[in-house]
């Protein structure tokens, strides 16, 4: 891997610039994959095979002119694959060895045997690629045909062949011909996030429709210039949705009303990015007019799949969202896109679920080929401070994060990043003052907006981000008096926000607020509701908090920690932990509901706050296991909470 590393420039290295096709075959995976045993025959097969735009038996017969028995029989099968008509070699790097072995003379017969099958196909358009490679010396009267060709491609989503054909234009072509095909390379490139070989390929199109004999029918090539420089600039409103067409189109304007969305509408937003959901994805980079007539091209995937998780980040599913985001991380050049916000997800999803940074998230760090969005750069203050609350540094903490905050500014609150609350991080270092003081400063700023909210906009800023900033900044500052309260006004602002992850966030900060006022019982069945809270979105390092408070000696009543980790009764049918089975459930802790349920909802309600599988209260009130859950879920909906634990917690509180 170092050797070959040592044969591609940086921009290669960092996914800016198109890799060679196929990859140099260096030493390193020569050794790998060892001798490979052919004759000149099989060296002749394979040459076709690695030459081959389609994958189609016929043709690769054809051109290498075998048979299937003979192929199947010699060298050459042990390392082609075929099925169902089609062939591929069973690892890439055998491609890569046979066509670096082969001479220039014999690589140009291999494309003019394939010209030849594909003329007789009647395939005009392969022939014509074909017939472009195995000519030595550049001939103009391909050109014209070469550009029309990348045009397809590139109209059809497949920028890697568009910029590789009309890379071939521009070597046979002259003055606006060539103008032309530089122009299509470097929109090629642009599109498949490419942006070091755009910049190139976009100046060498002004530069030729500058210096031809005519400017009539040049490109315009300064607007995708334009954009590639912005993208290097990481300026996030680098691509809108006007420099694209059809599938982009949609992806692109979708993904960016998203965002505009995040806080004040996530429903709808969620709604605008099903109407795109079954857009065609980007398509494999060796596909040729297969698949799909409309596809998306790799840069507009990137920003529906960074706008995708970031709707997951926000509705708490920290699961879906890391979903998402690394299936894209694998394909997409995630790096590009809003400024570099998907590195800035990558990090904050990973701290949250692995308490550190994982290998393919330094990778994607690693590609930034520019600069990034000063938002970007602020999330990673953020960033440190989650890595400094993992190990309890408070303090340094709160200061990272009010760091953040002023880089960030609405910015960042607005992209709604997992993040802790710095005044309970004051407030957990013992420094009072401090957190007074920075409560003071956000109750400033959320008073502008202290009107109601307008349904889907936020533009006077992140109003349920500082709400919620602001409601359990009190709760961590409140006294035995109005700690009640506040609770209740943190949950609400929580409930309103709609959020899995910042509902235990919350709960966490509840519970250090009762243990801080020596009331254990109360922590024990907030911290309770975080664990159960994390574990649904997926928070993994936050649910280890969550456990690690469970088993502090003095923070929770006595048994109430190893109630909260006892098997259930039933896989997939929970009981409420640490209700019932800690003696809490011989009360009528249902009764502040009495008027809210029904008799039959309020029955349900006790007997699950007590504990009791929905097998359990079906047998004891007589009915259906069916009709247990449809009574639980209407109770769920009138009470505002999502699972049997939530349910118990309230419960609790009376």
């Amino acid at each position: 891997m170092d050797q070959t590393a040592r044969m591609l420039d940086d921009e290669h290295l960092l996914g800016t610039a198109l890799m060679p096709d196929p990859l140099p075959a260096a030493r390193a995976v020569r050794e790998a994959v060892g001798p490979l045993g052919l004759d000149e025959d099989a060296r002749r097969v394979l040459l076709v095979a690695a030459v081959a735009v389609v994958d189609r038996t016929e043709v690769l017969l054809a051109a290498s002119g075998t048979d299937i028995d003979t192929l199947m029989a010699g060298p050459a099968g042990r390392h082609l694959h075929l099925v169902g008509g089609r062939f591929r070699f069973h690892h890439p790097r055998i491609r890569s060895i046979v066509h670096e072995d082969a001479d220039l003379a014999t690589r140009t017969a291999a494309h003019g045997a394939l010209a030849e099958v594909h003329r007789r196909a009647d395939e005009p358009l392969i022939a014509m690629w074909h017939t472009a490679l195995s000519t030595l010396a550049g001939d103009p009267l391909l050109a014209d045909g070469l550009v029309e060709l990348a045009e397809q491609h590139l109209a059809r989503g497949d920028v890697h062949r568009a910029h590789e054909v009309a890379r071939e234009a521009a070597s046979h072509g002259t003055d606006e011909v060539r103008a032309r095909a530089f122009a299509v390379a470097g929109r090629a490139a642009l599109w498949a996030g490419h942006v070091h070989d755009a910049v190139m390929h976009l100046r060498r199109a002004a530069h030729a429709a500058g210096t031809g004999s005519t400017t009539e029918g040049a490109p315009d090539a300064a607007r995708p210039l334009g954009i590639a420089l912005a993208l290097l600039d990481g300026r996030p409103d680098a691509v809108v949705p006007g420099d694209a067409c059809g599938a982009d189109r949609a992806a692109i304007a979708a993904a960016r009303k998203t965002m505009r969305m995040l806080d004040g509408a996530p429903g709808e937003a969620a709604t605008i990015l099903g109407e795109v959901a079954e857009l065609a994805p980007a398509r494999p980079p060796s596909w040729w007019f297969d698949g799909p007539s409309d596809a998306m091209t790799p840069l507009a995937e990137a920003h529906l799949r960074v706008a995708q998780s970031y709707l997951a980040l926000r509705l708490g599913d920290i699961t879906g969202a890391a979903s998402v985001l690394d299936d894209a991380v694998e394909r997409l050049p995630v790096a590009l896109a809003f400024g570099g916000l998907g590195i800035a997800l990558a990090r904050r999803l990973d701290l949250v679920r692995e308490g550190h940074l994982s290998r393919p998230t330094a990778a994607l760090e690693a590609s930034v080929s520019g600069q990034v969005a000063p938002v970007v750069r602020a999330a990673t203050l953020g960033d440190r401070a989650q890595t400094a609350v993992f190990d309890g540094r408070w303090v340094e903490a709160a200061t990272l994060l009010g760091l953040a905050a002023e880089r960030g500014g609405d910015e960042l609150r607005r992209l709604w990043l997992p993040t802790p609350d710095p005044v309970e991080l004051l407030v957990l270092a013992g420094q009072d003052r401090a957190a007074r003081h920075s409560h003071e400063r956000l109750r400033l700023h959320v008073l502008p907006t202290a009107g109601p909210e307008s349904a889907g906009s936020f533009s006077g800023g992140p109003t349920r981000r500082r709400r919620l900033d602001l409601a359990r900044a009190e709760l961590a500052l409140a006294d035995a008096s109005g700690v009640n309260r506040a609770r209740e006004r943190a949950v609400e602002a929580s409930l309103r926000v709609g959020s899995t992850f910042e509902r235990g966030l919350t709960e966490l900060v509840a519970a250090r607020a009762y243990a801080r006022l020596g009331l254990p019982g109360d922590a024990a069945a907030h911290l309770l509701g975080a664990h159960e809270l994390f574990e649904e979105s997926g928070a993994k390092a936050w649910e280890h908090i969550a456990e690690q408070a469970l088993k502090t000696p003095g923070f929770v009543p006595a048994g109430a920690g190893e109630t909260a980790r006892r098997a259930p009764d039933e896989p997939g049918d929970e009981p409420a932990a640490g209700v019932g089975q800690a003696g809490l459930g011989q009360e009528d802790l249902c009764g502040q509901w009495d008027g809210l349920l029904t008799e039959r909802e309020l029955d349900v309600a006790r007997l699950v706050v007590q504990g009791r599988t929905n097998r359990q209260v079906a047998a004891n009130l007589y009915v259906s296991v069916r009709t247990v859950e449809v009574h639980l879920g209407r109770v769920f909906r009138k009470l505002g909470v999502r699972s049997r634990t939530e349910l118990a917690v309230l419960a609790l509180r009376g």
